[in-house]
């Protein structure tokens, strides 16, 4: 069901809004964590860790696809409140076209880098085959990813968080049995034909999904919009050209962020197949804990991209407000949590019976470690959420790439720095210090006020 986020109390809106896409995220990382926690519990501590290793390059083709999804949900979401609904139906198309010749093109590149990659990160000779198995594998799923993402976005632009939410669950849960049944006989390789299998159907129905959706706009039956004349262009390089200047920001903030956690895995990976176990099973965490803040900002992003289509610049600060106070209030209940359950979490991913190579109980103390240490700044990353969706709805993608540049660098560079002195606990710093600083450009950026003054309407 479509929704116009012009109408209603901005706090309610924006609450109702987020709580599927927030279910769906939950999920989303739960169908991201299942192959770590059965590798880790079937298989062995060994495997946990050979996935880890490749889990910063498949977030690299991830953030690609977030990245372009995140500028089709804003165009889309412009063109639903300016109730230019033939055009909705026109970038539709031309986003799935589009994202479909991009991961095929992905997936051909991949494949044959994957092995050289694994290589060049110093994976430890123990886990390097089982690393570079488990990347190929993920590889030949991306067609599906892609697609899966783009038809997500169409849903979010137009009000309708519900749908993703319900093929998340059940491609999470069909994921997670794939996982259990293949694990033992196929080991990491088993767990990446889960994988594959699981994004296969998700991608396949979610495409399907966005037909039917797009055959009732056309007929008039959803939300009583009035029924569309026949459409006969399907794809408009107008309206791509507007989908990627939003999305090629997007892209480059979200690979840059995926190059940078992939640059830290290699510094990791010089510590140990202990540490890359820890460091794997507490990052599956944090990411988890992170995301379930920062989703809202694509709530708060569709929100302000309809608001700002239909000319409502108060309405947009007000759900600013409201979407800060949500979260914030958000993050301290997973700060809660983390710092009271953090070595009971880690443990989650661990085999306790041990594989003659790992120990159990010296993966968990440097987990946890990584945890105590990161999670009380989750309160940083709510407000920057906040803001970022803000600046990203009204079309400010420089200023949203800025502050999370600044923020990743920071990160990146202090690591390397840190470490030689400080070794593993200087990684678990660096991670606070750059949440800080590029909260602060966030905020900064949003009380300027450039943002207001923006024109974007799109067009096509």
């Amino acid at each position: 069901m479509v929704k116009d986020l012009t109408q209603g109390k901005p706090s309610k809106v924006i609450l109702m809004f987020s709580l599927p896409l927030l279910l769906s995220m939950v999920f989303q990382q739960l169908y991201n964590m299942a192959d770590s926690i059965i590798a880790g519990k079937m298989i062995s501590n060994n495997a946990l860790a050979a996935i880890g290793v490749s889990t910063p390059v498949t977030m690299i083709y991830v953030a690609i696809a977030v990245g372009c999804s995140g500028g089709i949900s804003v165009v889309i979401a412009n063109l639903f409140g300016q109730h230019k609904y033939r055009s909705v139906k026109t970038a539709s198309s031309t986003s799935l076209a589009f994202m479909f010749a991009l991961a095929a093109v992905l997936t051909l590149v991949g494949y044959f880098v994957s092995t050289p990659l694994v290589k060049l990160l110093q994976t430890p000779a123990s886990i390097e085959g089982d690393s570079s198995a488990y990347l190929k594998i993920y590889t030949l799923g991306l067609v599906f990813v892609f697609i899966y993402n783009a038809s997500n976005a169409v849903f979010t632009g137009m009000g309708d968080s519900m749908t993703p939410l319900i093929l998340l669950i059940c491609s999470s849960v069909g994921n997670v049995i794939l996982d259990i049944v293949m694990a033992k006989p196929l080991g990491v390789a088993g767990l990446a034909y889960a994988t594959l299998i699981a994004q296969a159907v998700a991608g396949v129905v979610a495409f399907a999904l966005v037909i039917v959706k797009m055959k009732k706009l056309s007929q008039g039956e959803e939300a009583g919009l009035p029924p569309l004349p026949y459409l006969k262009r399907t794809f408009n390089f107008r309206l791509l050209k507007s989908v990627l200047a939003i999305s090629i920001p997007g892209v480059c903030q979200q690979s840059f962020v995926s190059v940078g956690q992939l640059l830290v895995q290699g510094l990791i990976n010089g510590f140990g197949e202990q540490t890359i176990a820890a460091y794997t099973a507490a990052m599956k965490i944090n990411t988890f804990c992170i995301q379930c803040i920062v989703t809202t900002a694509n709530a708060v992003a569709a929100f302000t991209a309809q608001n700002m289509g239909a000319g409502d610049l108060k309405r947009v600060k007000q759900g600013m407000r409201s979407a800060t106070a949500l979260l914030c209030t958000f993050a301290l209940i997973i700060i809660a949590i983390v710092a009271i359950f953090a070595k009971p979490l880690t443990g989650f991913f661990i085999n306790n019976s041990g594989d003659g190579i790992i120990s159990s109980s010296a993966v968990i103390d440097t987990g946890a470690k990584f945890l105590w240490i990161t999670c009380p700044f989750y309160l940083f990353i709510a407000v920057k959420t906040s803001a970022d969706g803000v600046i990203k709805g009204a079309g400010k993608l420089f200023q949203f790439m800025v502050s999370t540049f600044v923020d990743l660098i920071l990160r990146v560079v202090l690591c390397y720095a840190l470490a030689p002195s400080l070794d593993f606990l200087g990684v678990c710093i660096a991670w606070p210090i750059g949440w800080v600083i590029g909260t602060a450009l966030a905020v900064g950026f949003y009380l300027s006020k450039r943002w207001q003054k923006s024109k974007f309407a799109v067009s096509a």
